[in-house]
């Protein structure tokens, strides 16, 4: 019983851990004082990028220095092209960004997220095109900081309250938010 628990155990690194060896890795070299590089901070930024609301309709993803630009799908055709696997029909993707709600809180929320979760990244634009509209956002750390009134550390440790809370879920807030920062073209 202990044996067949110890090759679960093997089996069970090999096949679930592969995944985060990169991670720890890079982990590993931030910690250590290694300079990440590019290629494994743009391997980092897709990560992240794929975790966004709606990630699974992300085309393209660009790292310039500190700058991110994420740019979604513009239609169902292009999702199929890089999703050929996937179910999703072309009502539920239009769906998922049916209001314009939805579409501020994903580029509000991951604007800022990506900043949260990648320090080397210093600002981030998202490209939406929907329904013959571009949406788009670019906020950079310091305006994001004057904006807020709290430097980024403030803003990380205390998130839903000083972001999350005020400017992805409160409507009010969320369109100032977007006023600031965003544009529908």
């Amino acid at each position: 019983m202990r044996f067949n628990f110890l090759i679960f155990i093997v089996i069970s690194s090999l096949f679930f851990g592969c995944g985060n060896q990169n991670k720890a890795k890079e982990t590993d070299n931030v910690l250590s004082g290694n300079i990440l590089t590019d290629e494994a901070k743009l391997d980092m930024l897709k990560t992240e990028a794929s975790r966004l609301r709606g990630g699974g309709s992300i085309k393209n993803v660009e790292l310039n220095g500190g700058k991110a630009t994420i740019i979604y799908v513009s239609n169902y055709k292009e999702y199929k092209e890089i999703n050929p696997q996937s179910s999703l029909t072309e009502v539920e993707l239009n769906g998922y960004w049916e209001t314009e709600d939805s579409i501020q809180k994903a580029l509000n929320d991951g604007s800022v997220r990506i900043m949260r979760k990648l320090d080397f990244i210093s600002e981030v634009n998202i490209i939406l095109p929907f329904n013959e509209n571009i949406y788009e956002i670019s906020v950079n750390r310091l305006e994001l900081e004057r904006f807020v009134g709290k430097d980024f550390k403030t803003i990380e440790e205390n998130w839903d309250t000083l972001f999350s809370n005020p400017y992805v879920y409160d409507k009010n807030g969320r369109q100032v938010f977007f006023e600031k920062f965003g544009a529908k073209k």
